[in-house]
Parts: C-alpha cells; sequence; structure tokens
C-alpha cells in the first residue's frame, strides 16, 4: 500500500503561524492540510481578565483564513477554548467559526473527539449537515486500542450524521515516550490493522511531536534536537505490512504540545532560531539581554548557515529570510517574526520528506 504524500501541521492559529501558511509555494500548500486549534483571548494578568471578548476574538478568524489559506482544506478544532464559552448571541463557538466560514466558501471541516460535551457535538452536528464535508475525529493512543473503540467510534459518527467514509482520523500521540521505539511501533501497527473504522475512514493520520516545551536545556550558540516523531513514522511505514493501511504524516511543526499559558511580562525566553534539517532541527540559541535581544538574529542566522546543514536561500520563504537577516537585508525581527520562520521552513522541508519517503 503506498504511504500517503500529504502534511497535517497542527498550528495555534497566531500571526507566525498564519503568516507562515500564507509565504508556502503553491506546491507545497497543494499537499499540507493544517489542523488548526483556534485560541482563546490572551489573558491579562494584570487586570486578571481576559484581553478581548470572544466574539472579537473570533470575528477576525474567517477572514484571516481567507486571506492566508484561501481555496484549500483546513481542519479546526476549538478545543482550546473553554467548554462552557459562548458567544455574544449565545451560538457556541465552534458554531460561529462555520457560520462565517461558510458565508465566506471556505474549505473547513470540524475536529471533534470522543470526549467533547453534548454542546460541542451539537455544533459539529449542524456543521455536518450544513457543509456535508464531514468530520475530523482526533484520539489518544489508549483511546484506540480500548476494545470498545469501534463502537464508539461508530455511535459518535451516526449522532453527527457523518457517514464512516466521511471522517478523518488523527492518531494524536502528543508527546510519547519514544525509547524504546519498537514497542511503540508494534503498538501503532496494531491499532492500524485493526480494520473496521481505520480501514474505510476518508484518511487516518499519525499526529506526534518530540519538540520540548523548554529550551533551557539547550546551549547557546548551536544545537540538534532529533526530529523523533519523523524518526518513528519512517520506521513505522517501514514496519507496516503491505496489506495494512499506511497512514499520513501530521506533526505540531516547532511546537511543544503544551504552550506557555502564564504571565508573559515575566516569561521572555532567549532569542532563538529553529531550523528543521534531515531527522532533525537545529536550534541556535542567544543569551537573553535585558534590551535589544533582537540584535542576536544576524548571529544566530549565521550559525545556521555556517552549519552545513542550511538548505539555501531557494529552499523556503523561511530559509530566504534567515539568509537575508544574515546580510541585513532583512529585518531583525521579533519572535512573531522567528515563528513564521521557523513553521514555513518547517512545513517545507516536511513536504519535501513526504515526497522523497512516498516517491512521489
Amino acid at each position: 500500500m503506498a504511504i500517503p504524500n500529504y502534511y497535517v501541521p497542527l498550528l495555534r492559529w497566531r500571526a507566525g503561524e498564519y503568516r507562515a501558511l500564507k509565504r508556502l509555494s503553491d506546491a507545497c500548500r497543494q499537499r499540507t492540510v493544517p489542523l488548526i486549534e483556534v485560541l482563546p483571548p490572551d489573558y491579562d494578568f494584570a487586570l486578571r481578565q481576559p484581553k478581548k471578548h470572544i466574539d472579537e476574538q473570533l470575528k477576525p478568524f474567517a477572514k484571516q483564513v481567507e486571506d492566508h489559506w484561501p481555496n484549500r482544506p483546513a481542519l479546526i478544532d476549538a478545543v482550546q477554548i473553554a467548554p462552557s464559552t459562548r458567544m455574544g448571541d449565545g451560538r457556541h463557538p465552534l458554531a460561529f467559526i462555520f457560520d462565517e466560514a461558510r458565508a465566506k466558501g471556505l474549505d473547513l471541516v470540524p475536529v471533534t473527539a470522543l470526549d467533547r460535551d453534548v454542546a460541542y457535538q451539537q455544533s459539529v452536528q449542524g456543521i455536518v449537515a450544513a457543509t456535508g464535508r464531514g468530520i475530523g475525529l482526533r484520539c489518544a493512543l489508549d483511546e484506540a486500542l480500548d476494545p470498545d473503540f469501534e463502537a464508539n467510534v461508530r455511535a459518535l459518527l451516526a449522532q453527527l450524521g457523518c457517514p464512516e467514509n466521511g471522517v478523518d482520523i488523527l492518531l494524536d500521540l502528543g508527546n510519547p515516550k519514544f525509547d524504546p521505539q519498537d514497542p511503540l511501533v508494534a503498538i501503532i501497527a496494531s491499532v492500524l490493522s485493526s480494520g473496521g473504522i481505520i480501514a474505510s475512514a476518508r484518511s487516518v493520520t499519525i499526529l506526534a511531536t518530540s519538540f520540548p516545551d523548554s529550551l533551557m536545556s539547550l546551549q547557546y550558540g548551536l544545537d540538534t534536537l532529533p526530529r523523533r516523531e519523523w524518526l518513528l513514522y519512517k520506521a513505522l511505514m517501514v514496519a507496516l505490512p503491505g496489506s495494512v493501511r499506511h497512514p499520513g504524516f501530521g506533526d505540531y511543526a516547532v511546537a511543544a504540545v503544551e504552550f506557555p499559558k502564564g504571565d508573559m511580562r515575566f516569561m521572555r525566553g532567549s532569542p532563538n532560531v529553529r531550523y528543521a534539517i534531515d531527522d532533525a532541527w537545529l536550534v541556535a540559541k542567544a543569551k537573553r539581554q535585558k534590551s535589544n535581544n533582537n540584535h542576536a538574529y544576524p548571529g544566530l542566522c549565521g550559525a545556521i548557515i555556517a552549519s552545513g546543514s542550511f538548505a539555501g536561500a531557494a529552499f523556503s520563504e523561511g530559509s530566504k529570510y534567515i539568509d537575508g537577516c544574515r546580510l541585513g537585508t532583512e529585518k531583525m525581527g521579533n519572535p512573531t517574526t522567528w515563528k513564521w520562520v521557523a513553521t514555513n521552513h518547517h512545513i517545507t522541508k516536511v513536504v519535501a520528506d513526504l515526497a522523497k519517503l512516498s516517491g512521489t
């Protein structure tokens, strides 16, 4: 069975992420289906309240997708928004998002899970009836190993009015224990070999990350982190028999499962540049200064380029910006700049890796 040649990056919908998507090449866009987690308003720790009302937070979302990811499918998950949250007019946030998206003709698919609350599932049911685009079903490995998994999924699909061939299964491993790798490969292979809904689903994607929650343990200068989720996926593709469904690949791009949620006034990290290479990331990191932290970036970009693993300025818009920052033809930027640079290059690199692996 052929290896699917599409990529599902999980992205939290901030400026760095959607700017990264906008700057992808057309060829790369054709192979990418982002899983977008819609975020609640940031919290104002000084005033002890959200910085925005949920209406103000979500109103720009559909327009942002239209501007930065037009005419392309995306999976939309509202898991980060508190279940009790409602729009000013009483609508569920997910229903609001899809009402706005439908008015713009966007190709979006709602994502749910077996444990979402009744109101969330009712919103998905309404979206399925209105759009006919099916659903994404995000499940953990332990859920997929449950003897009742098949029955639970079929019951949910019946409730949502979604046929089995209209579900995209997202097997989200999070940041699992990658060592030893062989037993993890065997467990995943057993899930994929189970037939039933795994065989009949519209798509099946393995999603994982090994990016650390913090870069504090990394040395200043240049360090290397293995892309364990990619190494796992390649080992899985070798281990799977030809008769078993081969899943697509997804990861959390250049982010960890958990992301900083504390008071950002006291959580400023060190300047760093993250750069995907074969089977790993290069991370160039500088010591944080009291001011002018962006002055470190030309030197960090120089370290990436001098590493011997730089893909060249023409490889991605992210690579182009790194080269320009080193030369002084691009601005030194800010954390949002370096998020889009890293994410754009990462997506481009993974799409190229998948094309090589699948022979297409």
